[in-house]
């Protein structure tokens, strides 16, 4: 690995109609508006106007009754008709009757026609719409090549056109579209697009597997070797780990709806390595090879490079061996080469790195420093690719080596082992050997702090992005054997905390009390760490340094914290009632009354069971239990009678077998909120913990509802079970109580049998903004701003591509690009967000459902860009409505959470006005924002006093009569109190 410095850095239908999703890499053949010939062709279409099929044109009609035989040419010219009303899309305002006559019809051709379109031999991906205005008489039929894409469809004025789309092979040279089986069924367009096979498939040999990856966005794939089927993928992407090393293997890969790669071979093979590094006469010990200081060059394939510039170097004359004096039996360890020459020593004073040539994957690398000799002035540093093996060793005369051994992963096909850190580092040998079918195995993508960062701040926790190709993290695994953090100079453990998120994509370490300053930390996962298959994680090691102490003044502000005034319960939110009470909620569905005491000590609970009881009177599935996590008063309550609103979400206990469309929303009233009334039912809901989260009531009166997304980055993944977004997932929703029908609940399903329209007029849950991944609280600000803090995804989430023809939904908001690929595993983590929450904006997580595709800010220029993902190619223009002015930076990794206002009571001070979020995961705090007038927020302030040292925070609440906080932790299951310090 070359070691880097990263930067971090419409109108609207009458009717709703259904996305098309992508089935395979496609390339646009033609689209055709069926039409009359006075109509006006929509941009991007020819028109048809019923002409009959002639070989010179390449395309028309067909009497359907010929399609067995010969074909006979038809002009169905007066089965045209164009409705010309407003707000329809143009395709489909304009039709043609494929068949006439059979409901009554005088004005046209009564014989049934099919229309057909010259084309190549090859697999095609057809879309095609059905659908009219009233009388609603026909029952739309259509074929594709005998394949049915509409059955049956009849017309509502709630839904009046339908499209599809399907994937065909054709042999005869022609594309055939026909009725049969309908009734009077009309035919507004069509979209041709060639279906390509899968391309630019690659095999990557290593040590008994051979990695697979190809281009292509095919809904699945089938892998082929030696001819023969070896498995199936969603992604194009396949390791094989079934293979023998020094085995020549074939591969062929087929998309699942046509379409074939290329044959390509790959032959897996174990790598070795031995180097003693040496000067220039020395043999080297059986099985090395010699190292005495030659620059890098690809025909020997190792050697060294200058440690700042990259670029070969040569550090012949740094070689050294101190036998006979030395008198060490080990001659690995007699010899060496300075890799960090002081100046007046012979040789070359040009510090430097060595490099190796080793096909891509994992390796477990043995690395020795020190010397042999006198000399113990020298702190030795030895890094291997992105881990670190040796920190800070100090020889002595007693102990003059040290020897480490790490696993590391390969990808740019130079293995780099740097002295980085040290004073007079001396390598003494290496050695690199293959680990057989890592990537079958879990590993750390990416580290945070990274290997040899600096300056970290003392409160910081250390989060891992990884690379999980069996499915999640094992929580249970992460013991205090699987992830450490120890001091680099006495080896002693740092009390802590390991867990992961709720989504198992990470691995968190926080400290339980703040690091020592100017220190050097080593945080390694051992193999005790599994993933939810029980497959042990590569071990990984990597250093850091803290700053010096001291920091931003607080100006004045400062909290001091009472832990565990409440405790025994998973407590989720937390809200104070219009009777001056604290309600917590629960992951269980219970909620909690406090009495507050004058102190801000909490009486004694009263459990709220409503959620619950009603849970299991509606036999829900995993009832009684529903996790509560929104809570809002509504803004008729009063202290005798108050009104909660809640969301509850079928639990997620840790395992990713949550059914979609059970989340939900309920008011509580009545006696001790006693009677549960069902509001909203089948809201989405993931695999895992991004389900319904908060609620809050705007100054328009509306409630306010998180949605959370169903996956990492907009397309189905492993890691979140599969499981594409519906339409209302990752969004801030709106509800309008006064629009609610009388016979409740709402149900507001949109597919699998649902048919909800969030954009039809009149309807009282909408879309407010979208492409809101996952924000598990609102804020509305006494400016009158919507804020959500937002978690971002980890690493190695997958994105959805542009598909060749845009859905017609596209057309709601007057989408035309960017046109983007779509990403598999991106190697980045995105940060975590405070959005300032406008209507009708985009704020980053793609869902193909609302037509959007672009992950955060996309790519757009060749250096750094904000809120950037650089898997994306140079020049992706972000969504042309995300709210680029409305995203603020939360912070790598911190699962940002509950958020306030902070309005102080009587104490007030500098703090008033501020938004105060917590950080769930990343040093696990409270940090603040300063708020303008116009909604910016600046001066993101982390480390005050109090506000730290939280396990697994979630929520908080301020009792505004006091300016006491009331923090939920998690991690400890309890309530801490924070009093402002006066």
């Amino acid at each position: 690995m070359r070691l880097r410095v990263l930067a971090l850095v419409t109108p609207l239908l009458l009717t709703l109609l259904p996305p098309v999703p992508a089935r395979a890499a496609a390339t646009i053949v033609d689209r055709i508006d069926f039409q009359p010939a006075a109509s006006t062709t929509p941009a991007g279409y020819r028109s048809d106007t019923g002409a009959a099929f002639t070989d010179a044109r390449g395309y028309g009609w067909v009497r359907q009754d010929s399609l067995g035989g010969a074909r006979v040419p038809l002009d169905l010219t007066a089965n045209t008709r164009d409705r010309a009303r407003a707000g329809v899309d143009a395709r489909l305002n304009t039709l043609i009757h494929l068949q006439y006559g059979d409901v009554g019809g005088t004005a046209g051709t009564l014989t049934a026609g099919a229309w057909e379109y010259a084309v190549a031999n090859g697999t095609y991906q057809v879309t095609v719409a059905a659908g009219d205005r009233p009388a609603y008489d026909s029952s739309h039929t259509l074929r594709v090549e005998g394949v049915p894409a509409i059955s049956g469809f009849v017309s509502t004025a709630a839904a009046e056109y339908r499209t599809d789309t399907v994937t065909v092979p054709v042999s005869d040279g022609r594309i055939t579209i026909d009725a049969i089986g309908g009734t009077n069924t009309k035919l507004g367009y069509a979209d041709i697009a060639r279906v390509d096979p899968p391309t630019a498939l690659a095999a990557t040999p290593g040590d008994s597997q051979v990695s697979l990856t190809w281009t292509g966005t095919a809904a699945s794939y089938d892998v082929y070797r030696d001819g023969a089927r070896i498995g199936a993928t969603t992604k194009p992407a396949y390791l094989d780990t079934d293979v023998v090393n020094g085995t020549i293997y074939a591969y062929e890969v087929r998309a699942a709806d046509g379409g074939r790669s290329t044959t390509v071979s790959a032959t897996p093979q174990a790598f070795s390595l031995k180097v003693n590094f040496s000067d220039t006469a020395t043999a080297p010990p059986a099985g090395y090879v010699r190292d005495f200081g030659e620059a890098f060059t690809a025909a020997r394939g190792h050697g060294w490079i200058d440690l700042g510039e990259l670029t070969p170097a040569s550090l012949v004359g740094n070689g050294r061996n101190r036998n006979p004096a030395a008198g060490q039996a080990d001659l690995r360890l007699a010899t060496l080469i300075h890799a960090q020459l002081p100046a007046g020593s012979a040789g070359s004073h040009t510090p430097g790195a060595w490099e190796a040539t080793v096909p891509p994957g994992a390796y477990q690398v043995t690395v020795a420093v020190g010397d042999s000799g006198t000399a113990t002035d020298s702190v030795h540093w030895a890094n291997v690719e992105d881990q670190n093996a040796i920190a800070e060793f100090r020889p002595t005369a007693a102990v003059r080596h040290a020897t480490a051994t790490r696993t590391v992963t390969v990808t740019d096909g130079r293995l780099t082992l740097s002295p980085a850190g040290g004073t007079n580092t001396k390598f003494d040998y290496i050695d690199i050997v293959s680990v057989p079918k890592a990537g079958a195995q879990p590993s750390v993508r990416t580290s945070t702090p990274a290997n040899l960062a600096t300056a970290v701040s003392l409160t910081t926790s250390v989060v891992e992005d990884l690379i999980l190709p069996n499915g999640a993290v094992d929580a249970t695994s992460l013991t205090s054997a699987a992830v450490t953090l120890t001091r680099a100079d006495t080896g002693a453990p740092v009390p802590g905390q390991a867990f992961t998120s709720g989504g198992g994509d990470i691995v968190n370490f926080s400290p339980a009390s703040p690091l020592a300053a100017a220190t050097t930390y080593r945080f390694t996962v051992t193999a005790a760490a599994r993933d939810v298959t029980g497959k042990a994680f590569l071990p990984f090691s990597t250093v850091f340094t803290t700053a010096t102490g001291g920091g931003e003044p607080a100006d004045g502000i400062a909290f001091d914290k009472t832990e565990g005034v409440a405790t025994g319960a998973a407590f989720t939110s937390v809200v104070k009632g219009p009777d001056g009470r604290l309600y917590a909620g629960t992951l269980t569905g219970q909620i909690h009354r406090f009495p507050i005491n004058a102190d801000g000590t909490f009486g004694t609970a009263t459990i709220i069971d409503t959620v619950r009881v009603n849970a299991a009177a509606a036999n829900l599935p995993g009832q009684p239990n529903r996790t509560v996590i929104g809570m809002a008063f509504d803004p008729a309550s009063t202290a005798a009678a108050p009104i909660l609103w809640v969301t509850d979400n079928y639990q997620y206990t840790g395992t990713s077998n949550v059914p979609d469309w059970t989340g939900r929303i309920g008011r509580l009233s009545g006696p001790d909120l006693g009677t549960y009334t069902s509001v909203v039912v089948n809201l989405p809901r993931s695999v895992k913990d991004h389900e319904t989260n908060s609620l809050a009531f705007g100054p328009d009166g509306a409630l306010y509802v998180s949605q959370g997304s169903n996956n990492a980055m907009g397309a189905a993944d492993s890691t979140w079970g599969n499981r594409p977004d519906q339409l209302l997932s990752a969004a801030i929703l709106r509800l309008d109580p006064a629009r609610l029908p009388a016979g409740l609940p709402l149900d507001v399903k949109t597919a699998s049998g649902g048919a909800y329209d969030p954009y039809a007029p009149g309807v009282p849950l909408t879309l407010h903004a979208t492409g809101v991944r996952n924000a598990f609280d609102l804020l509305w600000h006494s400016n009158g701003h919507l804020y959500a803090p937002t978690n971002g995804s980890a690493a190695g989430g997958n994105t959805p591509g542009t598909p060749a023809t845009l859905p017609s939904s596209c057309a709601r908001r007057g989408y035309t690009g960017p046109s983007v690929p779509a990403l598999t595993g991106v190697s980045t983590a995105e940060t975590d967000y405070v959005f300032d929450v406008e209507p009708g904006r985009y704020y980053g997580h793609p869902n193909p459902l609302r037509c959007e595709w672009v992950l955060a800010g996309g790519d757009p220029t060749g250096g750094a860009n904000p809120y950037e993902v650089p898997d994306y190619p140079d020049g992706t223009a972000p969504d042309p409505n995300f709210d680029l002015a409305g995203t603020y930076d939360a912070g790598l990794h911190a699962s940002a959470n509950g958020v306030i206002e902070y309005r102080g009571g009587a104490f007030g001070g500098a703090l008033r006005g501020k938004l105060v979020n917590v950080r769930y995961s990343v040093s696990q705090d409270l940090q603040t924002f300063d708020v303008a007038a116009g909604g910016a927020l600046s001066h993101r302030r982390t480390g005050i006093p109090g506000f730290t040292g939280f396990r697994q925070p979630l929520d908080l609440v301020e009792d505004t009569a006091t300016g006491f906080l009331y923090v939920t932790e998690l991690g400890a299951n309890r309530i801490t109190l924070l009093k402002p310090r006066l």
